[in-house]
């Protein structure tokens, strides 16, 4: 797999790619979509199971969820995708707990709760002008919450008004949601209960010297002998083995 994966990365970049190319000034997030996330998961989606769905822990304005949409089409995938977010706006030292004011960072004029409102009306446009025939099921809700309704298979109402129930395996998960160890760690152990084998999970700012909840519990996942790395880019890509 490992070398499998070399040859694809070296080989054709997503610059290639027109769509790619429009969609980072397209959607909201341009500078969150990092070039080594674009090939993980180009990767993973275009090898992962054929059993399971796709999972998106933090959504923000939709750039990585149309990302993956456009990658699962154009390798003829079919499988279900959920995608979850709280859209409470994270500041930039929240992952630290230390947490600021009422404000965006750097701002004395704009709230948190009407920039979270902002970003959950950005996701909602940019999903239903690029993607309306493939709107993933997304949700209002912290993951805590979201897994819970998958642990227990519970019918949920997502932001487009369709009911659906959640649950089942998972061949992908993007783990993108809240950046302390603590929510990081939990989301990935939620997920791990129902990857499939082979299937695939990308760990957002992951990368050796971040200071991120990713970033920390990388040593343990290592650990882990029920996953391996399949690469990493600067962020890792692991995959189910046992």
């Amino acid at each position: 797999m490992w070398s499998k994966f070399l040859k694809i990365f070296k080989s054709k970049n997503s610059e290639s790619d027109d769509f790619i190319k429009r969609i980072r000034s397209l959607v909201i997030g341009e500078g969150m979509l990092k070039e080594g996330n674009i090939r993980l998961m180009n990767f993973a989606v275009k090898n992962m199971p054929a059993e399971g769905s796709v999972v998106e822990i933090g959504s923000y304005g939709g750039l990585s969820t149309n990302l993956i949409i456009y990658l699962m089409r154009k390798h003829k995938k079919s499988n279900s995708f959920f995608t979850c977010d709280a859209w409470v706006y994270e500041g930039f030292n929240d992952h630290l707990q230390e947490i600021s004011d009422v404000h965006i960072d750097g701002r004395t004029d704009i709230l948190r709760t009407d920039y979270s409102v902002y970003l959950k009306n950005a996701f909602i446009n940019s999903t239903t002008f690029l993607s309306p025939q493939n709107l993933p099921y997304s949700f209002h809700m912290f993951s805590d919450l979201f897994f819970d309704n998958w642990h227990n298979c519970r019918s949920e109402s997502d932001i487009f008004g369709r009911k659906v129930e959640l649950g089942g395996n998972i061949c992908f998960a993007y783990i993108d949601g809240g950046h302390s160890y603590e929510v990081a760690w939990k989301d990935f152990n939620n997920i791990a209960i129902h990857i499939v084998k082979g299937g695939f999970i990308l760990l957002d700012d992951s990368a050796d010297g971040e200071n991120f909840g990713s970033a920390h519990m990388m040593t343990n996942i290592k650990k882990d002998k029920r996953f391996k790395v399949i690469a990493k880019s600067p962020t890792y890509l692991i995959q189910k083995v046992e």
